[in-house]
């Protein structure tokens, strides 16, 4: 097995190499572009004390899980710093360090199940983000980064990222009512003929019904003016350009949460 490791206990990597794992170690952001092109890995360990902890997860899921390759197991060991605004969720979190078999253990257990079951989407990231002004573009750019990797038509591309951004302003704003201590969820899937973002807030919801009408009443023209006029209102411009960019949009049932699924081009 290879794994590639971000760790602060140079024990932990003597310990795999011990257990007979090929480490490749990634200390820094610098390297892992060259990492992950020039090796192929069994899982990840990943020590979220790491300042760079995240951004490792989510160039794995980015960059190197894909469709043409099986997902790499993210196993992450927990950190009790609140250093990350915008965390991508591993597979697996181990509360403390459990030692090198435990790790390779669940690895292996990890892949035998994706071996078993059938595979859904060929790239799965889960996102949680603070509501502050600054993590919510963070993450807005994160999922622009995924728009962009799909291959739209560029208006096509610029109309998915603007409805995925206002989705998520929705749910800072709105949702959450710009409170710190609540979470922005968002999720991208992607499947062999059409990608989805769900994205979730954790306020009381909202009338969908009234908010999707709003899309059919008046002309783009209007739902500008009408922003411009009234920004409490959630919906306006950006749910009239959800609209006609998305082939689907869903609410769950109180109204929380988002789902918006384009095709893939040529699909």
């Amino acid at each position: 097995m290879k794994a590639l490791v971000a760790a602060q206990n140079v024990g932990v990597i003597a310990e795999f190499e011990q257990a007979g794992v090929d480490v490749v170690s990634a200390d820094d952001m610098d390297e892992v572009d060259a990492l992950l092109e020039d090796n192929e890995f069994s899982f990840s360990l990943i020590d979220e004390g790491l300042p760079h902890a995240h951004d490792l997860v989510i160039k794995i899921r980015t960059d190197y899980d894909g469709p043409e390759r099986d997902r790499l197991p993210v196993i992450m060991v927990k950190s009790d710093t609140e250093q990350h605004e915008v965390r991508c969720l591993p597979d697996y979190t181990f509360e403390d360090y459990p030692g090198a078999d435990d790790v390779i253990r669940r690895a292996r257990t990890i892949l035998m199940r994706r071996a078993r079951q059938k595979r859904l989407f060929d790239q799965e990231l889960r996102f949680k983000a603070r509501t502050t002004s600054e993590a919510a573009e963070r993450v807005s750019d994160l999922c622009e980064r995924l728009i962009e990797i799909v291959g739209y038509e560029p208006e096509e591309y610029v109309k998915f990222d603007q409805s995925v951004r206002e989705a998520i302003g929705n749910a800072a704003e709105h949702g959450n009512q710009k409170n710190p201590e609540r979470t922005i969820h968002v999720t991208f899937l992607r499947a062999l003929d059409r990608v989805g973002f769900v994205i979730r807030d954790e306020g009381q919801g909202h009338d969908t019904d009234a908010f999707l009408a709003r899309a059919n009443e008046v002309s783009a023209l209007e739902h500008t003016r009408s922003r411009r006029d009234n920004e409490a209102r959630p919906g306006g411009l950006g749910v009239f350009i959800m609209k006609e960019c998305c082939d689907r949009i869903e609410f769950n049932t109180i109204g929380n949460a988002i789902y918006l699924v384009k095709r893939l081009p040529g699909s």
